[in-house]
């Protein structure tokens, strides 16, 4: 019997060190977002972004942006806008488990009716059809993060009700950067056809 509870308890130990040994991405102290619906990383010189800090500064050309999960928006869009005014043509980078992979924030959108997605600060997305200011509001119960099980749920009934395949991202100032990733990558796998979706911009 003795050896019995030594080889469980051997067993239970080897679980929880596999449980432990699942690393998130990070890339100079940011620990970025996961997401399901990813490309290759893009190529160029890598900026870190991480909240609080300084603005960086931007070259020319490809840059990837490895940012923090927790970075607001309030402080996010006024960065993306100085790397479009420095010439910059950021690919962003995010985490599938440890690895790095990259992630588009924008699909071309028609002239077609759209969604408006809506992240929040406290875990809550926010759907409206067209035409109307009322919304269809999901939050997790620990009010921490958006869920983007629930957005892909909540897309997929909007796509059967209304027949609209895509989607503007409009976050709430105070919306963090990982759950903009999740409701855009929530979004774009909702469905078996395609959705796209995109991320409104100041200069949008």
């Amino acid at each position: 019997m003795h050896r019995i509870a030594v080889l469980v308890a051997g067993l239970a130990a080897l679980g929880a060190a596999a449980c432990d040994s699942h690393l998130d991405a990070e890339v100079g102290g940011a620990l970025l977002p996961q997401a399901l619906g990813v490309v290759a990383a893009g190529t160029g010189p890598t900026v870190v972004v991480k909240p609080g800090q300084a603005p960086p500064t931007f070259p020319a050309g490809p840059v990837r942006l490895a940012i923090d999960h927790a970075v607001p928006w309030r402080e996010l869009a006024p960065i993306l806008a100085a790397a479009d005014r420095a010439g910059a043509q950021p690919s962003f980078i995010v985490g599938q488990r440890d690895r790095l992979r990259g992630f588009v924030v924008a699909d071309p959108l028609s002239d077609q009716y759209s969604l408006r997605l809506r992240p929040t600060a406290v875990g809550k997305f926010c759907l409206s059809p067209p035409g109307t200011k009322e919304a269809y509001c999901v939050e997790t119960g620990t009010r921490r993060h958006v869920s983007s099980v629930y957005v892909r749920e909540a897309v997929q009934k909007a796509v059967a009700e209304y027949g609209i395949t895509q989607g503007w991202v409009v976050p709430d100032e105070d919306a963090r950067w990982g759950d903009i990733v999740r409701t855009i990558d929530g979004a774009r796998t909702c469905c078996k056809q395609p959705f796209r979706v995109a991320l409104a911009r100041a200069s949008d």
